[in-house]
């Protein structure tokens, strides 16, 4: 669960759902949904990450790693 995932991370940096929804522009309630649903979209899972001062990886050979971050949430001109 992804979700149970990223609300341990918050748990250990101590960082609460106000905090990471005030970084999202949304309220507390919607991400409370967004977690209990298990409805996070991609951006919203890198923007919530990198406020954490995490990262998704993606292993696409074992050299080869991608990773993701909020510079990867901003649009090309």
């Amino acid at each position: 669960m992804v979700s149970q995932k990223i609300k341990q991370i918050m748990k250990m940096k101590k960082i609460t759902n106000i905090q990471v929804a005030e970084h999202l522009g949304t309220s507390p309630q919607a991400l409370a949904n967004k977690f209990s649903r298990e409805t996070l979209s991609a951006y919203d899972l890198i923007a919530i990450l990198d406020f954490l001062g995490c990262q998704i990886s993606v292993e696409a050979f074992p050299d080869i790693i991608v990773k993701f971050n909020s510079n990867d949430l901003k649009r090309e001109p």
